[in-house]
């Protein structure tokens, strides 16, 4: 009879560690677009998809990180098995242009180094890229730098897959 107790505590356990694994994908694109590294880390941790999508067409999480830059979440979504040459649209729609997350960071790269540092915001702004964590990374004095190893990393991983 004292089997019985440990045995149900043994399932609810196994219960709770297999529900605590499962997330919603809208959590790990929100930690991702706020760039919430440590969030990002921890939902990764418990399963989150790092393949995770806006829509079926739609930007992946990989997407967002590159596009604003975050060095370390690019790091976290490709060490998870995110998929570097998915192109998708921002908007999810077929006619749209669909991009690559290299394409992402490849453009604000050049953004970053072409256009003076106070007039970066303005050029983002009026070309709808008014997101607050894509608008600070860009203005950053070290934005270039981080949009470089972005591109190295993507580049490597690429040709990995």
């Amino acid at each position: 009879m004292r089997w019985k107790p440990l045995l149900l505590l043994a399932v609810v356990l196994s219960l709770i560690s297999t529900t605590a694994c499962k997330t919603d994908p809208a959590s790990l694109m929100t930690a991702v677009k706020a760039d919430n590294n440590a969030e990002v880390i921890r939902l990764i941790g418990k399963g989150a998809d790092p393949n995770s999508r806006t829509s079926p067409k739609g930007w992946s999480a990989l997407h967002y990180a590159a596009m604003n830059g975050n060095v370390e979440i690019v790091q976290a979504l490709l060490k998870a098995g995110a998929d570097p040459n998915y192109a998708g649209t921002k908007d999810g729609q077929a006619t749209s242009a669909a991009r690559t997350p290299l394409d992402l960071a490849q453009g604000m790269m050049n953004i970053v180094s072409g256009i003076q540092p106070s007039e970066i915001e303005g050029v983002l702004r009026e070309n709808g890229l008014d997101d607050p964590a894509l608008l600070k990374s860009a203005k950053d004095p070290n934005a270039e730098d981080r949009y470089e190893k972005i591109v190295v990393q993507l580049i490597m991983a690429m040709k990995e897959k």
